[in-house]
């Protein structure tokens, strides 16, 4: 995890200490000052003496999203602003400039990549009519890192407990398993891994994850399945697979996670040489309605919340001059929720919302993008 950090001086509240002379005990032969008896002086008196105990520490956790930069300025202003500290213009336009800086080297290194604004008094004693100090941070998270937590902190199966629906429809049409193998990209924890070879046929797991490699590895051997576990990512042009060595690839929320259209055309030009002629191949994305054309913070929300997403001519243009033919586009809800069994729908509490596109845009209407199913068949 990288951490960069960034300090601002101290904000000051309106009303400082400055503001206030120091209590001084008057000389023996001085005039004392006539005696305060007005309640309002003495009740704004008591206010700013109230706000010099109260302390005010905390912190704002926000996606790094560049587009979205004046939402994170507002946050950040609001808070302040809430706890009486008012910055002056050109305060406002450091931190805008600082905070542009911090988002889009976070989102460049990782759409996991985290703002953390931080707030606090200038030392531990002082309260709000000295200021408050700032730090803005960026925390940057790996995949694999995020997919650790998952195993650390969820319980029950990770990605549902049944292989696809549609795949396992695709792969029936191979007439004789043991000489039909499968590959599996980005399998995971082997949900459609194991299926697959436990009807016979010789299944290759490609997985990122170390951890879900492991796991993979420790149920093939316990079980004494016909399948071999390949830790790498797929990109990664040292990963070597045998030319025209399978009869199907499937490829399921993986692509979701990819950046750029430059790596779908790399993954779809590998796979077009590991599987054979009149082979298959079945992959899902994020694909947007005709005529929807996303802005830069649409698609940039979509890699934070692992959407990433594609109009259909850039997926065209992935695939230009590639030996594939779509055979079928499908809705993945909609096909999963008619053919999956009763007890394995939903695959998981999260799998409605971001199929259909909610994670991007979280209201009851139907969002301009979901998760689709493509069929393709190698010339």
């Amino acid at each position: 995890m990288v951490s960069e950090a960034f300090e601002q001086p101290t904000y000051p509240s309106p009303q400082t200490p400055a503001n206030f002379p120091a209590a001084q005990t008057p000389l023996p032969d001085a005039k004392p000052d006539p005696v305060v008896r007005d309640p309002t002086v003495l009740e704004q008196i008591l206010r700013k003496k109230f706000k010099s105990l109260t302390g005010a520490t905390g912190q704002i956790v926000m996606p790094c999203i560049p587009e979205m930069l004046e939402e994170h300025i507002q946050l950040a202003l609001g808070v302040l602003s809430a706890l009486g500290q008012n910055l002056t213009p050109e305060e406002i336009q450091a931190l805008r400039q600082n905070f542009a800086s911090k988002l889009s080297a976070g989102f460049q290194a990782s759409p996991h990549a985290r703002l953390i604004f931080k707030y606090g008094p200038p030392s531990p004693t002082q309260g709000l009519t000295s200021g408050l100090q700032v730090n803005a941070t960026v925390e940057i998270s790996s995949l694999e890192e995020k997919y650790n937590g998952w195993v650390k902190h969820r319980t029950g199966p990770l990605f549902g407990s049944h292989a696809d629906a549609k795949l396992l429809d695709v792969a029936a049409t191979l007439r004789d398993p043991a000489r039909s193998p499968i590959l599996d990209v980005g399998a995971g924890t082997g949900r459609n891994t194991f299926p697959l070879a436990r009807k016979g046929h010789p299944v290759d797991a490609v997985e990122l994850t170390p951890v879900f490699a492991q796991k993979m590895f420790s149920e093939a051997q316990t079980h004494q399945l016909p399948v071999r576990i390949i830790q790498g990512n797929i990109l990664n042009p040292k990963l070597k697979l045998t030319p025209g060595s399978y009869k199907l690839a499937v490829v399921s929320e993986v692509i979701s996670h990819f950046r750029d259209r430059d790596s779908v055309s790399k993954l779809l030009t590998k796979l077009s040489n590991a599987v054979q002629p009149g082979g298959f191949l079945l992959f899902n994305a994020f694909l947007t309605v005709e005529g929807y054309h996303p802005p830069e913070q649409v698609r940039q929300m979509a890699e934070v919340v692992w959407s990433y997403l594609m109009t259909r001519d850039e997926l065209a243009e992935a695939m230009a001059g590639l030996p594939w033919e779509i055979i079928s586009d499908e809705s993945v809800y909609e096909y999963e929720r008619l053919h999956l069994p009763p007890e394995a729908w939903p695959p998981t509490a999260w799998f409605a919302g971001w199929a259909t596109g909610r994670n991007i845009f979280p209201f009851a209407q139907t969002p301009p993008v979901e998760l689709r199913w493509v069929l393709c068949r190698r010339s």
